[in-house]
């Protein structure tokens, strides 16, 4: 009979935790989420860009970055990536141009992208800077990697973090 009222008692007991967790499961006693609650990181939103133009020749010979906002500075822009062609028509009103220079290498194998965008508190811009491993076959020639990207206009503040990448040529 006392083992009855024991598993009993435990049965009840399982039902009551069961549905605290049914009703408040991932989140605290007030309602609100674990995450918001400890103060994590808010959610990063991903934003849309399109690549205008990349290469390996440019006149910027150290690791920099620019925003451009209008269109002289984007003609300026076009002749430091000494573009044969006219610089495409950007809406500034609505967008900016980001441009992202390696710098100067001294053989080829190299690479700069925009590999992502999020907006947070700031509009976060990921770079990915790629060079070869020593089994790779480059050019011997210096080279200056680039890329130049459209981006939706924002009025957060722009940051940026570089990642890097090795290319392997090894089979």
């Amino acid at each position: 009979m006392r083992n009855t009222f024991m598993i009993g008692g435990v049965a009840v007991v399982a039902i009551i935790i069961g549905g605290f967790v049914f009703v408040y499961g991932g989140q605290n006693f007030s309602g609100t989420p674990f995450s918001e609650a400890t103060g994590n990181v808010p959610v990063a939103i991903a934003v849309p860009f399109t690549e205008l133009a990349h290469g390996t020749q440019s006149d910027v010979s150290t690791r920099t970055n620019y925003l451009i906002t209008s269109m002289s500075e984007l003609d300026k822009l076009w002749e430091m990536v000494n573009a044969t062609s006219t610089p495409p028509t950007v809406d500034f009103s609505s967008n900016y141009v980001a441009a992202v220079f390696a710098g100067q290498r001294m053989t080829g194998g190299y690479a700069i992208a925009v590999s992502k965008v999020a907006d947070t508190q700031n509009r976060l811009v990921t770079i990915t800077i790629t060079s070869p491993d020593s089994s790779c076959m480059v050019t011997q020639s210096t080279t200056a990697p680039y890329q130049i990207v459209e981006i939706p206009k924002t009025s957060l503040p722009f940051t940026h973090e570089d990642q890097t990448s090795t290319t392997s040529c090894s089979q």
